[in-house]
């Protein structure tokens, strides 16, 4: 779209009023900041006119299964039980109990005694709940994550509601109240997996020892054994993870609450080592829980799909997942429903004995606790529904009678096409008592029929059931690693895992799995190897690397040499480990160097044949940090080292080394003309790093040298300024003067400038702005060498009183200068006034005005034209998403309008430093060099941080040891930036954003 001035004058960009903020969800006073409603509740809460608010896919139908009329208050959790009876979990105390008063949250039992397709009867299991956020039905009794408690509650007299109530393990986080232990699950072998959030740390006491996990985290607990597990902590597989499944061979996935989903398990290595698990796919924004379809029931196109709940944007996803190497890529489909009630907010979703597919509505117009009052009127308290959605032209599912059945019946449906039929056996099998199920679970394993299509799946179901048992098979298990399928071969490699401290050998029993043809069995033998700790285990871990590697095997196996190192590093101290290949020694060696290893061991293991490039590079790069000169020399020297442009960038983020003349002669080989751009640019920042002089001649001859690559030329100028100091300024103020010299080598100068003279680079600053008239982009790149400086701001401002900018120049250096998330009350006023703005009155917070301008919205808002005020701002998309478009920096804007009203975003936009969510906090560092960065710090470790800035894509890694201070400053939006939009203007803006996510 062309921009118009005369009609929408380019103003603050709106994208720095929402950036962050939009997903601003503080707790900081937020009571008496912001009152309002995340969304407006509905004027019709009828379960009539939800009905007519759904969008259905064709072929299926929605009804109500059960609503508030039964109980259903805020539900958050559901499990069916095998009678066919539905337990929900309600937690009409979420956010905060009130003080003073008792918690009111019940699991309540909800059944269809008529055979009418509805509930008809409701009772409590159990009253006076502490917000429990998940559960499941096991061992005769209910799992419960209440709070800082795992407990179990059972029925001991009969009469439906529990009166027994034992805490097995306590000490799990509390510090957020959505993100407790959750999203309850059995694995196939009786595992009993849940999950905690992004805010909770958790410190439990075990009989195996203390169990710690800091942030999100999956954890795995075992009954019989008492025996829990933590993996991914440190939010390395999202930030709220809140849901799992296991595939048909017992293929373990999770779903974050955010877009992402993941295939968990590589992640499932006990290490303390964190490293992000890649994800398989993503949805557009935030949706929760996995039910994989596997119903005769459903459509044949529906089976095998992932159903996700999408409680953000009032939809019911649909994932397809395929085959990815050693793992799977998974890919959005069409919604199976969507709705256009803002308080339709599918939570849980689960399909039923009868095939059908049940949604639980938590029913809100407010999904969460940041960004409301706890106390907000608007909160629904009363309501909540579950909706039944079937397909029309094929029959329901019969339930079979499992409840009170002896083992052999229930054995039998082991082999029920039906995988809700299966679950509910392996839980019943479970439950009963071990010497009552042995006898009959051998007798039914001996006589499967082999010629039976699914005859290893029968006996991967009846493993499962001697894992619930704790009961090693060792002759099951042995028969399943030489299966013919490859899911029966990489289940039973995951049972060797779990049993590996109770069989004889069990490494004698991966070892033909890990070399498997199947890169899926190899990956499953590999997480097992990872569980048996002995020296000889990260032998075999190695051979995983005689075939072919991918993303999720490398992340696995690097995990696993972090798990095995206390086991693997002493016996290689001690010369009593011997790798298969001399390369799997050298890959370990790479990966996780031993803090006593010696250059000559380095060089050693340098000269081995056939190493990967990666390997070869990082023990290059370790040489490096332990060698002396000689060790420099030989790395340099190299002839792939002088070719590898990602070494020589590792080379220079090391301290400086002792360079000699023959190392500077190696390195100016990766500086010739003949190298490719990367070479040559990460061998001048190596040359600038450790200050290498000698090379500046040969760098001085690259950055004036025209036909070479500008990026090439722009930071050898960049080294010039490191290595010559202020000698270098002679060349460039010739550079930056010439109206022949190209753009990109000016601002190089210009940021050369910047770091030596910054009044100099002032007046060089303005010329290059008087020039930049052409865009926002162009503008900020002509404003950033300086302002990025330290006293940069100060000194442009005060050469702009001396000089001016037309009225266009200004009014994009205004842009640029928010664009970059800077506040500078003086350059702005000066700028202001060089543009000649119309300042509006600076607004204050107030309900009244809110009210006011949301009515405005409402009765007068313009969308047409809020969108074209907002696309008036090419900054809006260098951080926003809008339909798959734009940065990443700021929240996804795409369904904006289905979380946050139009009340809530006239707060955000207008007043965003009041609400900023942990973690999106605006962090500004001050190098020792003087350069000033900021944005939002995503990582962080003891030698580095990373942030993410609106000028890249890339986040910035900057090394500890460079800093000289660091703080936080609230939102990325300067204070006061929407000051200058008219009352229309915000209104019809208003107006767009609150729509947006609404079709």
């Amino acid at each position: 779209m062309t921009r118009t001035i005369s009609t929408f004058p380019p103003k603050i960009p709106l994208l720095i009023a929402l950036i962050l903020s939009l997903i601003s969800h503080s707790n900081r006073g937020f009571g008496q900041i912001n009152p309002m409603s995340v969304s407006p509740a509905e004027t019709d809460n009828s379960v009539a006119a939800e009905l007519k608010s759904f969008q259905l896919a064709k072929g299926y139908k929605i009804e109500l299964f059960a609503s508030e009329d039964l109980g259903i208050a805020d539900p958050c959790a559901m499990r069916w039980d095998e009678k066919g009876r539905l337990w929900v979990l309600t937690i009409p105390s979420y956010p905060q109990l009130e003080p003073g008063k008792k918690p009111v949250d019940k699991l309540t039992v909800l059944e269809d005694r008529n055979g009418d397709g509805k509930a008809d009867t409701s009772w409590v299991f159990a009253d006076g709940l502490m917000m429990p956020l998940g559960f499941e039905l096991g061992h005769g009794g209910v799992y419960l994550g209440e709070q800082t408690e795992l407990v179990f509650l059972k029925d001991t007299d009969g009469d439906g509601k529990a009166d027994k109530r034992q805490v097995l393990m306590s000490g799990f986080g509390t510090h957020d109240s959505h993100q407790t232990i959750n999203s309850f699950i059995w694995s196939p072998g009786g595992e009993l997996f849940f999950s905690q959030g992004h805010s909770i740390y958790s410190r439990v006491e075990t009989a195996w020892g203390i169990e710690k996990a800091d942030r999100a985290a999956i954890w795995r607990y075992r009954p019989l054994r008492r025996q829990l597990d933590n993996f991914l902590d440190g939010s390395m597989a999202s930030v709220n993870p809140w849901g799992m499944n296991f595939g048909e061979w017992g293929e373990m996935f999770h779903k974050a609450n955010d877009p992402e989903l993941f295939y968990t398990v590589p992640g499932l290595v006990k290490t303390a080592q964190r490293a992000l698990l890649p994800p398989i796919g993503k949805l557009v924004i935030k949706g929760s829980i996995i039910e994989i379809i596997r119903t005769k029931h459903l459509p044949d196109d529906l089976k095998g799909d992932f159903v996700i709940a999408g409680y953000y944007n009032n939809k019911i996803e649909r994932m397809r997942v395929a085959n990815d190497s050693s793992g799977y890529s998974a890919r959005l489909l069409d919604p199976i429903l969507s709705s256009s009630s803002r308080s339709f907010r599918p939570i849980d979703v689960k399909v039923g004995p009868n095939g059908a597919l049940y949604i639980l509505d938590w029913y809100n117009p407010i999904i969460g606790h940041y960004q409301a009052s706890m106390r907000h009127p608007d909160r629904d308290k009363t309501h909540g529904r579950i909706w039944r959605i079937t397909a029309t032209d094929r029959p329901l599912v019969q339930l079979p009678k499992l409840a009170g059945q002896p083992v052999p019946v229930l054995l039998d449906h082991l082999k029920s096409d039906e995988h809700w039929v299966r679950y509910q056996v392996k839980r019943l099998l479970a439950e009963k008592p071990m010497p009552e199920v042995r006898p009959d679970l051998t007798e039914w394993v001996a006589k499967q029929d082999p010629k039976d299509p699914n005859y290893e799946h029968h006996l991967m179901e009846a493993l499962g059931v001697f894992e619930s048992h704790e009961l090693v098979y060792e002759d099951l298990l042995r028969q399943l690693t030489k299966g013919k399928e490859p899911g029966a071969r990489a289940y039973a490699a995951h049972v060797v895992g779990r049993w590996s401290d109770r069989l004889a050998d069990p490494l004698a029993v991966l070892e033909p799995l890990i070399n498997d043809k199947h890169a899926r069995v190899r990956l499953e033998a590999l997480v097992a190897v990872s569980s048996v700790h002995r020296p000889e285990a990260m032998v075999l871990a190695t051979q995983v690397l005689n075939q072919p590697m991918d993303k999720f095997l490398t992340y696995a196996l690097n995990k696993t040499a972090y798990a095995l190192q206390d086991s693997w590093e002493p016996a290689l101290q001690n010369g009593k480990l011997t790798f298969k290949k001399p390369a799997h020694l050298a890959w370990l060696v790479s990966v996780l160097p031993p803090s006593w290893y010696a250059p000559d061991q380095y060089r050693k293991l340098i000269g081995t044949e056939n190493l990967s490039p990666e390997v070869r590079r990082n023990l290059l790069l370790s040489l490096a940090k332990t060698g002396k000169a000689a060790d420099i020399e030989f790395v340099l020297s190299q002839p792939s080292a002088q070719t590898d442009a990602v070494l020589l960038e590792n080379l220079s983020k090391l301290d400086v080394r002792p360079v000699s003349p023959i190392a500077a002669a190696s390195l100016k080989n990766s500086l010739l003309p003949t190298k490719t751009a990367e070479v040559n640019m990460a061998a001048i920042h190596l040359a600038r790093a450790w200050k290498i002089s000698s090379t500046a001649a040969t760098i001085n001859n690259l950055a004036m040298s025209n036909p070479i690559d500008q990026r090439v030329r722009a930071e050898g100028l960049k080294a010039l300024v490191e290595l010559r100091g202020r000698a270098a300024l002679p060349l460039l103020q010739k550079l930056v003067g010439s109206a022949e010299t190209p753009r990109v080598i000016r601002l190089a100068s210009l940021k050369g400038l910047s770091e030596l003279d910054v009044a100099l680079a002032a007046r060089v600053t303005v010329a290059e702005m008087q020039r930049s008239g052409a865009s926002v982009d162009a503008m900020r790149e002509a404003i950033a060498p300086l302002i990025d400086q330290r006293s940069g701001i100060k000194a442009l401002t005060a050469e702009l009183e001396k000089t001016a900018l037309s009225k266009p120049q200004a009014r994009l250096a205004l842009e640029a200068l928010a664009t970059k998330g800077i506040n500078a009350p003086d350059l702005s006023a000066r700028l202001n006034t060089l543009a000649e703005e119309r300042t509006i009155v600076a607004r204050k917070y107030s309900s009244d005005y809110v009210e006011k301008l949301a009515k405005a919205v409402q009765e007068q808002g313009d969308a047409k034209r809020g969108e074209l005020i907002y696309q008036a701002n090419p900054s809006c998309s260098a951080c926003h998403s809008l339909n798959g478009k734009g940065g990443t920096i700021g929240p996804n804007l795409s369904a904006i309008g289905r979380g946050l009203s139009s009340r809530e975003i006239i707060t955000e936009v207008l007043w965003p430093n009041q609400n900023i969510k942990e973690g999106y906090n605006q962090v500004q560092v001050e190098t020792k060099k003087g350069e000033i960065i900021q944005g939002i710090k995503v990582f962080e470790t003891a030698e580095v941080i990373h942030i993410k800035t609106t000028a890249s894509t890339k986040n910035r890694v900057i090394n500890k040891k460079e800093l000289a201070s660091q703080t936080e400053s609230g939102s990325l939006m300067p204070t006061g930036l929407m000051d200058a939009y008219s009352e229309e203007d915000v209104r019809d803006l208003i107006r767009y954003l609150s729509e947006l996510g609404s079709k």
